[in-house]
């Protein structure tokens, strides 16, 4: 495990190996440029108000404008982000990001009336517009999206004071990353060698990966003792964001925090219910995994920090880049030439910044905007998992780009509930063809494990999340207070009952809720569940070589936001409204245990 070594500076990295943000803008001057001409477009908007329900051609011309901004918008956003995210010391990008986030939250107060304003026109006239104005018909879904929401908008003066109020109420949020990301230091422990090494969120995997028990445990008690000496703060931080939450719902009239998170992307209650109840009919495979875990570990209990060890080495598999990129193009062969051809584009087009820099930000992640092709960003260190990220990433990118070349622009993302499919669908097909084609036992056990801990980290660990995220939001809205003391119970006992009797629960790990990020963008975390789910589905539909799957899934692909979420996976060929998808994957897993005890 090396985690020592002087990081490269960013000019030090060969260039083939960097993203183009050039794409984008070819220079700062370019960026500074089209952020005034936006802040003159801006200045434009005002001129409209009260004229949208005047005629069906001065109702599409708000519309391609609204596109227009939002376009600009994306890529000087983008642009900004990336390139903070390439050095984030680099104060002219700071500020760069700081001036567009100033920029944007302004935007959004502008154009605060549009919504209302919308809803004021008679359903008769926006039939008539529809269909006497040539070009508006594109509009059509978006405009009922607009529809649907009218009971939960308010009139133009209200809609506009809850615009200027979201900076001062996102504050919970923005505490707690500035807390979590930048303020919390870990200590140091002694490592496998004996030397004192730091503990920090980046390395803290490594350190769990660790085959030395005391080193795991070591950097466990350092990370969760940390934000033991927070508890107070940090619950008090959490209930700020649900209250928040609480106001935005009773403000617009929902029955709750949830039904206003889930209202956005049109997902019915019963998806989320389902979700919990699913898994938790479905419990047997985990708490199998964790009997493993302990059988092979030969320790009396699994604790929390026995989770993440390697159950099979992978120090002797050492996977280059460009080897990594061979095999993500050789597994995803199978969807086909068009999508093999455009993830070449991907791969040698100034997509991907690959590897870590002095000051780069740490993780990965796909960002697109619209018109643009996407960016990845990964920190590759040629281990397995890095291949996989790289499949994961893709996955998002290809997704983007297929959204943004069939759909204008008013369609061109899609909603979260969509966001995780395609992505972790590549990683179904990556792990599939790694376990026919690489034939050593050590690696084929280690892709076994990561199939199972995958399963385990995406259903079930978010779906004990969304339980718990409901527990407390639907205690807040009855009025209780959310003390240190009832979090961290309630976690405690949904970890004992997910895990099983195998597992030991350790005080500290109660306080898992305290560093979650996800907690600050409400109910989220179920979706983790359904997007793997909906992914296992739709890759065992592919490899099957049902004659439908792949034309419906590269469909899919293609749609963006088109149309409603349930209705875009449905049309892919999974029901998400239906246990089936989720109880497929416990299966599969009991599937992959079976496999792997065999190996074992």
């Amino acid at each position: 495990m090396n985690i020592n070594g002087a990081l490269p500076k960013r000019e030090e990295i060969d260039p083939r190996h960097k993203w183009q943000l050039e794409d984008l803008y070819p220079s700062d001057q370019e960026w500074e440029e089209e952020f005034n001409a936006l802040e003159r477009m801006i200045g434009e908007v005002a001129a409209f108000r009260g004229t949208l329900g005047k005629s069906g051609q001065q109702l599409l011309r708000w519309l391609d404008f609204a596109d227009d901004l939002n376009i600009i918008g994306g890529k000087l956003g983008n642009y900004a982000f990336r390139r903070f995210d390439e050095d984030t010391a680099n104060t002219t990008y700071q500020g760069m990001m700081d001036r567009f986030l100033t920029q944007n939250s302004r935007l959004g107060a502008e154009m605060a009336w549009v919504v209302p304003e919308l809803l004021t026109i008679p359903d008769e006239t926006m039939r008539a517009f529809l269909d006497g104005t040539e070009g508006l018909q594109p509009y059509a879904h978006h405009l009922d999206e607009i529809l649907r929401m009218k009971k939960h908008t308010l009139d133009p003066e209200r809609e506009q004071l809850l615009a200027l109020s979201s900076d001062a109420l996102n504050a919970s949020a923005n505490i707690f990353s500035m807390f979590n990301d930048a303020d919390i230091r870990f200590g140091s422990i002694t490592g496998e060698d004996g030397n004192e090494v730091e503990v920090t969120k980046g390395r803290y995997i490594q350190l769990q990966e660790s085959q030395d028990r005391r080193v795991r445990e070591d950097a466990y008690r350092a990370m969760y003792s940390a934000y033991g000496n927070w508890k107070n703060t940090l619950s008090a931080t959490f209930g700020s964001q649900i209250k928040k939450e609480m106001f935005y719902a009773r403000a617009r009239g929902y029955a709750s925090t949830r039904e206003m998170a889930l209202y956005e992307d049109n997902i019915p209650l019963s998806v989320y219910d389902n979700v919990v109840r699913t898994v938790n009919e479905n419990l047997e495979p985990l708490h199998r995994s964790v009997s493993l875990r302990k059988k092979l570990l030969g320790i009396d209990a699994v604790r929390p920090w026995d989770l993440y060890v390697p159950l099979a080495s992978e120090a002797n598999f050492h996977f280059p880049y460009d080897e990594a990129v061979r095999l993500v193009a050789d597994a995803l062969g199978t969807l086909g030439p068009e999508y093999s051809r455009d993830l070449r584009t991907g791969f040698d087009g100034g997509w991907i910044d690959v590897y870590e820099n002095q000051g780069k930000t740490s993780g990965a992640y796909s960002a697109w905007t619209y018109g643009s092709h996407p960016f990845v960003l990964l920190n590759y260190t040629d281990t397995l998992k890095d291949v996989f990220t790289l499949a994961h990433e893709m996955g998002h990118s290809m997704h983007s780009f297929y959204t943004w070349n069939h759909q204008p622009p008013v369609y061109g993302g899609y909603t979260i509930f969509c966001a995780e499919v395609a992505s972790t669908c590549n990683e179904m097909l990556l792990v599939d063809h790694m376990l026919r084609t690489r034939g050593e036992k050590e690696l084929q056990k280690h892709l076994l494990f990561h199939y199972i801990d995958t399963i385990r980290g995406t259903v079930y660990n978010q779906a004990l999340f969304a339980e718990f995220e409901q527990f407390a939001h639907g205690s807040a809205e009855s009025g209780m207070p959310l003390t240190v003391d009832m979090l961290s119970e309630k976690m405690g006992l949904l970890y004992q009952r997910y895990y099983g009797p195998d597992f030991l629960m350790d005080d500290a790990y109660s306080l898992n809720w305290a560093r979650i990020p996800h907690f600050y963008r409400s109910f989220y975390v179920f979706q983790y569940a359904t997007g793997l789910s909906a992914a296992v589905a739709l890759s065992r539909r592919i490899l099957d070589g049902q004659a439908d799957a792949l034309p419906r899934y590269l469909r899919f692909l293609q749609s963006g936001s088109s149309r409603y979420s349930i209705d875009l996976l449905r049309e892919a060929g999974v029901d998400m409204s239906s246990p089936q998808p989720i109880a497929a994957t416990a299966d599969l897993m009991n599937t992959l245990l079976d496999r792997v005890e065999a190996l074992v």
